[in-house]
């Protein structure tokens, strides 16, 4: 076995303990989510604050719990081994830039694991998860779908 050979399976070897990891670390938040939920996190917001399909909007709550959302994303993998950058929009879809590293294989898992702990922040809306190649622009590679009602999840691949 010849060094670069060594240095490709070692790197390998820690990405897939830092992807480990990561699933694990965002495991210890849905288990966290996973409380009972009290009278007051079960209420929607008012009329104003929903959009027409039930989506909340606007509201400087909504907007807190999107930032710590995004801040136990950030937490969760703070060297960005598998997600380089996470945003939310206006429509509350997650979006993912995820690092070259990630094998697109584990792509489906990582949605399923973002999926479940979004539901857990914002329980009552229809989800959306969409993950990006690092490329410039950032290429869309597939996209995961939560309904709330059914509780059923779908994954998309885009390649």
């Amino acid at each position: 076995m010849n060094l670069s050979s060594l240095n490709v399976t070692v790197r390998r070897t820690t990405c897939y303990r830092e992807i480990a990891t990561s699933i694990l670390a965002s495991s210890v938040l849905l288990a966290g989510a996973c409380e009972k939920p009290s009278f007051q996190a079960v209420v929607t917001p008012p009329p104003a604050e929903q959009n027409r399909t039930g989506q909340p909007t606007g509201g400087l709550q909504f907007k807190q719990r999107q930032i710590a959302f995004l801040n136990r994303i950030r937490d969760a993998d703070p060297q960005n081994r598998v997600i380089d950058r996470a945003m939310l929009n206006e429509q509350n879809e997650l979006g993912l830039i995820l690092d070259r590293s990630v094998e697109l294989n584990r792509i489906p898992d990582l949605m399923r694991t973002m999926l479940t702990q979004m539901a857990g922040e914002f329980p009552g809306q229809d989800l959306t998860v969409i993950a990006y190649t690092p490329s410039n622009p950032p290429r869309k590679v597939g996209t995961a779908y939560l309904d709330f009602r059914t509780k059923e999840m779908k994954y998309v691949p885009e390649y």
